[in-house]
């Protein structure tokens, strides 16, 4: 499988704290964001430029994954400084990231894996963070992956949404349920697991959707293992900060951090996601 010295690589569709990538090692390759002008930008961006676009009027961007030249390009620029490279990446059933990744990899023989965490977002982040501090304590790159499979496969991640305009646009969800949950006022509760997101109920309001995420978090404490916690957003920072405070409140030493989304993902979502992703370590 390899030796040590292994570099980890994610895509800007993961979320996770700018501390903890830094920290760790993750090398993050940067989502293509299209805009309906025809302007093409080669970088994701703060949820907050985004918002700035939409409050102009304009539509919301597409998003495309690396292409596979993108990979390779990087695979040969890491290779020269690492012996093997992990990528984790995002649900095939959402990106064509994970074809892309494994097609650059075809020239690196086994010096390159490509790991489908089967989760995104802060799930996707926390995979890749767990798989980097790995390598960086010098594992190879069998232990390395055996760390982010152990850890996707504990991973649970509930969001809750203000809106479902940006979804049904995107074709995140099935239109008609999208409508259906809008003409009621409804907000939904979504729950990831498996490489997609299911219903998991609804809420008339967002103090409901909270309160549902929490206990969900809740339902899940397993004592006596460590916490690792993103609560995620996008314009819903307090509501984020004060879902951290309640799960600090209860578990002392949990790694935990609040992540407003960037606009890869924003984009899909639209203002208004409110999320936790989690694991119990042993």
């Amino acid at each position: 499988m390899g030796s040590g010295n292994v570099r980890v690589i994610t895509d800007s569709s993961a979320i996770m704290p700018r501390a903890w990538a830094e920290s760790s090692g993750v090398h993050i390759l940067p989502l293509q964001m299209a805009w309906e002008d025809g302007e093409v930008v080669e970088g994701d961006l703060e949820f907050a430029e985004l918002t700035a676009q939409l409050d102009r009027g304009r539509p919301p961007p597409k998003t495309a994954a690396p292409s596979p030249g993108q990979y390779q390009e990087l695979y040969e620029e890491l290779l020269a400084a690492n012996d093997s490279l992990l990528v984790i990446s995002p649900p095939t059933e959402l990106s064509m990231t994970y074809s892309s990744a494994t097609l650059a990899a075809r020239d690196f023989s086994d010096r390159v894996r490509v790991f489908d965490a089967r989760t995104a977002a802060g799930g996707q982040g926390l995979v890749a963070v767990e798989a980097a501090r790995d390598a960086a304590d010098g594992n190879d790159l069998g232990a390395v992956l055996a760390r982010a499979q152990l850890v996707a496969s504990r991973m649970q991640i509930w969001a809750t949404l203000e809106q479902l305009e940006y979804l049904r646009r995107s074709g995140r969800v099935p239109a008609i349920a999208a409508i259906g949950a809008e003409a009621l006022r409804l907000q939904p509760i979504v729950r990831y697991s498996g490489g997609s997101p299911s219903l998991a109920g609804v809420t008339r309001n967002a103090t409901r959707g909270a309160e549902r995420l929490f206990s969900a978090w809740e339902r899940s404490r397993d004592r006596g293992t460590q916490l690792h916690l993103i609560a995620f957003h996008s314009a819903r920072g307090g509501e984020a900060s004060e879902l951290r405070r309640r799960v600090l409140d209860r578990v002392q030493g949990a790694e935990t951090e609040v992540v407003e989304v960037p606009a890869s993902m924003g984009a899909h979502t639209g203002p208004g996601l409110l999320g936790l992703a989690w694991f119990w370590d042993s």
